[in-house]
């Protein structure tokens, strides 16, 4: 039998697979088509070369790792969609609770103000807390304070007092201030330590550079608080002020107590009133007024004084006799007094209230007042 042609392949493209072990590796398949008509080549052409066929697959079996290729790279995208939805959801979960700023030209004032508000507001927290920082801390007065209520309990409140401020001297007397610092040490008994600094502080204004300090003081008798008040002058810190808080179990607990020590001597004082009181009936009102403590001068001129005194000379007559003291009363430092009596003049017996201070050991009056009858209701 003469040589046959192989037949015509189907109408169906066929596919060859080059090398099926690379296409599982790789994941690609390599396919050739034949020619779909089956047309040979013209009469008269010169035929080319045979070549040998590959061998081929079967076109349902191309057709099913075709398929399988193509369900595989179907189920990796749907994987990575989902994975990618996923991730979108998230992320945009997250973004949904960042701020956002308006698209309004309004929004964008606001948000604008906003932040320039925040700015502003940690800007001043900046310069608070680097003004701060910078700031000198306060002296340290406990040894001066600690020095001065040595010196107090060593019975140098003279020289204390003379190393004090200026300020101080002006408005407090020497004796005033010794004695009030001996009644101290009695009360409270001899200064033993300051046992902590409460609070120390500066301040600056039209009388100078001032400074205070709050501390726990320890005394024989018990613990007590105190203050002390300096002013700079003369390139140190003095004395401006001292306070010292005597404790309820220290001080009298009974009544009498309290009334023994504030007990005035009521001889001396009937004794200074007397006096006053004859020079007055003498018509010597300007001894009085002389004589007088530096409070009372300065409280009344002289003129006006000896105005009042000849128009209680009109009123009352000519003094003769202090019938009975009322009351005799001085402070605890036994620096002041006062006293109220019962007085007899020509025209009526009368109330009299005398004050005086004690400066170098002599009473002196600071106050002076009789209270005058009221005037008849005529028949």
């Amino acid at each position: 039998m003469p040589d046959q042609d192989p037949p015509d392949d189907p109408p169906e493209p066929s596919s060859s697979v080059r090398d099926i072990a690379a296409a599982g590796e790789s994941g690609s398949v390599d396919v050739r088509f034949t020619d779909p008509e089956g047309q040979k080549p013209p009469t008269g052409a010169v035929e080319p070369p045979r070549r040998k066929r590959a061998r081929t697959i079967p076109a349902a079996i191309a057709l099913k790792v075709s398929e399988k290729v193509v369900h595989t790279a179907d189920a990796i995208g749907d994987k990575v969609v989902k994975a990618g939805d996923s991730l979108t959801i998230r992320v945009g979960e997250s973004l949904s609770h960042l701020p956002v700023v308006p698209r309004t030209r309004r929004g964008r004032v606001m948000a604008r103000s906003v932040i320039l508000s925040f700015l502003l507001v940690f800007s001043w927290i900046a310069v608070i807390v680097g003004l701060q920082l910078r700031h000198a801390r306060p002296p340290d007065f406990r040894p001066l304070a600690e020095g001065i209520l040595v010196s107090l309990r060593d019975g140098r409140a003279s020289d204390v007092y003379k190393q004090a401020s200026i300020r101080f001297q002006e408005v407090v007397l020497e004796d005033t201030f010794v004695a009030q610092m001996a009644d101290m040490n009695r009360t409270l008994g001899p200064f033993q330590e300051i046992s902590a600094v409460l609070e120390t502080e500066i301040n600056r204004g039209p009388g100078g550079r001032t400074g205070r300090v709050d501390a726990r003081l320890e005394y024989a008798n018990g613990s007590t608080k105190g203050s002390m008040a300096f002013r700079w002058e003369g390139g140190r810190w003095k004395m401006l002020g001292i306070f010292i808080d005597v404790p309820k179990d220290v001080a009298p607990a009974t009544q009498q107590q309290r009334e023994d020590r504030v007990k005035g001597p009521e001889e001396e004082l009937r004794a200074a009133a007397q006096h006053i009181l004859e020079l007055s009936a003498r018509n010597e009102s300007e001894a009085i007024w002389n004589q007088a403590a530096l409070g009372f001068q300065q409280s009344i001129a002289l003129p006006n004084f000896k105005a009042i005194e000849t128009d209680r000379r009109k009123v009352l007559g000519p003094f003769r006799r202090v019938l009975h003291v009322t009351s005799a009363r001085q402070n605890p430092s036994r620096t002041g007094a006062s006293l109220q009596l019962l007085i007899e003049f020509e025209k009526a017996t009368i109330t009299g209230s005398f004050e005086f201070t004690k400066i170098d050991d002599a009473w002196k009056l600071t106050f002076f007042k009789l209270v005058l009858p009221l005037p008849r209701v005529p028949e």
